[in-house]
This record gives structure tokens, sequence and C-alpha cells, in this order.
């Protein structure tokens, strides 16, 4: 029996406006067997996103992504999501402006694209994911990128879309 694989991603500020790059990705996504649900959400919708893995089968993998501030809320998503394990976390060019919270250890792996030219994105990709003390279970990466912002690029996406697929195949593993 194999086991369902759930995904949700989300868009940054004023989301289908400015963020084809994670619709695109979604659907890459989705492409892979993915369920993800109406992804791209929007960045405001952690609560649902957190309410669908909540009440997600207990053997299904957990797959999170977003950009820009969606990339932000990520970690929030986990952190509303305490009890149950995130297989794998991806985001494109998390924002200075965005929420800072660190990531819990009930994510396994998590792989950030930032900018590391703070005027390359005036700040809007500059941020990079951090573990909240104590976690030494997250394997979390972080790959600088002098991208455009929001970095959804081809090279990135292909780099995340092969971690999907590793994940997928061995989850936890």
């Amino acid at each position: 029996m194999t086991r369902p694989v759930i995904g949700r991603g989300m868009y940054g500020m004023y989301g289908p406006a400015t963020d084809p790059g994670e619709r695109e990705f979604s659907a890459k996504v989705e492409g892979l067997g993915v369920d993800i649900g109406k992804s791209p959400y929007r960045d405001y919708e952690v609560a649902q996103i957190a309410s669908d893995f909540n009440s997600a089968p207990a053997d299904a993998i957990l797959l999170l992504w977003g950009s820009s501030l969606g990339a932000n809320n990520c970690p929030v998503v986990a952190a509303y999501s305490p009890h149950r394990t995130i297989h794998g976390m991806w985001g494109f060019q998390a924002s200075e402006y965005g929420a800072k919270v660190p990531i819990i250890a009930n994510v396994l792996f998590a792989h950030e694209a930032y900018n590391p030219a703070w005027p390359g994105t005036l700040g809007l990709g500059h941020y990079q994911w951090v573990l909240a003390p104590g976690n030494h279970r997250t394997n979390l990466y972080l790959s600088a990128r002098y991208d455009m912002h929001p970095g959804e690029t081809e090279r990135t996406q292909a780099m995340f879309l092969a971690e999907i697929q590793r994940i997928i195949a061995a989850p936890g593993g």
C-alpha cells in the first residue's frame, strides 16, 4: 500500500499578482503525484494548511514549501502542527520583513534558498531560516543564490523537486 503524500505551498505577498513562480512550482510538485490541495495558498492561510496537516492520515508524508512571506510562514505551519512529522520543507527567499519563527523538531528536512546580498532584494529574500534551540533533528540546508526575488528560478526549482522526489521515495531516510 502506498502512503499518501500531501503537500502545501504558499505564495508570497500579493500572491497571484506577483508570484507566478509559486504557481508553476506547485504544479510541478503536483506532477510528482503529490496531493497539493488548492496550492498555492495565500501567505496568510497558515491555519488552513496546518489544519490540513493535522487532519491528514497518520502515515501521510507531509511536504511544505513557500516563496517570500510564504517561506517565512513555513516554520509557522510546522509550529501549528507540532504533533505531525513534516518530512520536507522548502523556501524560496524568505523575507526580512516576515515571521521569523525558528524551525521546530517536527521537521525532518528543510532547505531554503536565500539571497545573501541584502541590496539584491532590499531584504525581501535575505532572511535565513534558523533552528529552534535544542532542535538537533532537522537537517537544515541554506543555499546562497544571487537570484532576483522571489527566487523560483528553474535551477532552484529543479534542486527542490529532486529533493522532494528523494523524500517521497525514502521519507525520514
